[in-house]
């Protein structure tokens, strides 16, 4: 991977690839308890990644993949079912898992090992015998250019009985080029293997580099755009869409073209989302339109839009049927119903109450260099444009800004101030 980064901790989607491999054993109902990955020491991150998500085994040295197997205590494998799985194959599904299971318990077998057909990639062969049972499997460094034909390969996922399988480990040897302990030489020291084919070769791809790290997050993309579509969200060209793991979109729903959704993020029924969006841990209301637009952290009530080109930040919280323009920011700031911040403007840490306009241009001036501070603005308030709020501010419900006004003290409410600094007009002015 040429990556300071452990390889397994690398995300397909928004998830690291050893998680997806976890997910799919907990789906099959695998508990933590019974989950054991055996991992490096001192690979940075790898034992907090996974605390409480499975028992970790230390391999001292990358001796081989029989090896890394031997390094769990036979006590700990019980006496039924052992699967093995790869921690860097973070494509194959649950349902695969299931029925390789059930296959393995119908054969009563001591041994089980799934095989695909793809004769472009770099693993091991399964060499089978006259009568079509396994023969051996050669490791790819150690094919003759006899066995290099051979076009089905073994793709890491294996079954084993827990008592002839802690046997069969003992008896490994060093016997190949490399000098390693390879797990597929305990089929010699068995009773019987059976060879399992799969459908999907591409379910069984691992994971070595950044080419195929790229290949598998381009097959995770669309498996679960997929998904998405036979719920009944619109993905307009799924080529150009990103969704990642985890994110929930509600029916009749639209994605347009190079839309991102990251993140814990939830959308909710009939929204209209993009294009050139990109949204990470929000949670969007029915009947939401976001055009064009970067949010993050953010929550918008029912019927609210925004953009094109607005930017709305973590704790940023639009309230119903809210309007929000192009080229606005928000931050730390609620937005209540029916209110709008039509174009070019800036609230951060502002509390807006309902049917509130804010003139193009206005801002709340939140940071005095030291802290930031906040601006509230009531119900029925109406800032006109170029309005600057020096925080910390209170503008009373139906309080009204003149164009350009720089607000330095609280306005009463029904009170119109104008001027720099503001003051309020008189009532024969007003008049």
């Amino acid at each position: 991977m040429r990556s300071r980064t452990p390889k397994v901790l690398h995300e397909i989607c928004g998830r690291s690839m050893i998680d997806w491999v976890i997910g799919a054993c907990r789906e099959v109902g695998i508990e933590s308890d019974r989950l054991f990955v055996v991992h490096q020491p001192g690979e940075p991150g790898v034992v907090e990644h996974l605390a409480g998500k499975a028992r970790l085994v230390a391999q001292p040295e990358p001796l081989g993949t029989g090896h890394a197997l031997a390094q769990v205590p036979a006590e700990w494998l019980g006496q039924g079912d052992v699967l093995v799985l790869n921690g860097d194959g973070p494509l194959l599904r649950a349902e695969t898992i299931r029925h390789f299971l059930a296959a393995h318990r119908a054969a009563s077998l001591p041994a089980s090992l799934a095989s695909v057909e793809d004769a472009s990639r770099n693993d091991g062969r399964v060499l089978r015998n006259a009568e079509g049972g396994l023969a051996a499997i050669i490791e790819y460094r150690d094919l003759t250019e006899q066995s290099r034909s051979v076009n089905e390969i073994n793709v890491g996922l294996y079954c084993f009985a827990a008592r002839q399988l802690s046997a069969a480990l003992a008896q490994l040897r060093p016997d190949n080029q490399a000098g390693e302990l390879y797990l597929v030489d305990v089929f010699q020291h068995l009773s019987g293997t059976q060879v399992v084919k799969l459908p999907d070769a591409e379910e069984t791809i691992g994971i070595n580099d950044r080419v195929q790290l790229a290949r598998a997050e381009t097959a995770m993309r669309r498996r679960l755009l997929e998904s998405l579509m036979l719920e009944g969200v619109t993905v307009r060209d799924p080529a150009s869409t990103y969704v990642a793991a985890g994110v929930s979109i509600g029916q009749d729903t639209v994605l347009e073209p190079y839309t991102m959704v990251t993140g814990s993020t939830r959308i909710g029924r009939e929204c209209r989302i993009g294009p050139f969006a990109q949204i990470n841990d929000c949670q969007i209301s029915d009947g939401i339109r976001i055009d064009s637009s970067w949010l993050s952290g953010a929550t918008l009530g029912s019927g609210s839009d925004c953009g094109p080109f607005s930017k709305l930040r973590a704790g940023t919280e639009l309230k119903e049927s809210v309007h929000v323009g192009s080229f606005a920011e928000l931050v730390r700031s609620e937005i209540g119903s029916r209110s709008a911040v039509p174009h070019v403007s800036y609230l951060g840490d502002a509390t807006v109450g309902e049917g509130v306009n804010i003139g193009a241009g206005s801002i709340t001036a939140n940071y005095d260099g030291r802290q930031k501070k906040a601006t509230v603005i009531e119900d029925d308030c109406f800032i006109g444009v170029d309005t600057m709020l020096v925080a910390p501010r209170r503008l009373g419900r139906g309080a009204r800004t003149g164009a350009g006004a720089v607000v330095t003290k609280d306005v009463p409410a029904g009170v119109t101030v104008v001027g720099v600094p503001a003051r309020a007009i008189p009532d024969k002015e007003r008049a």
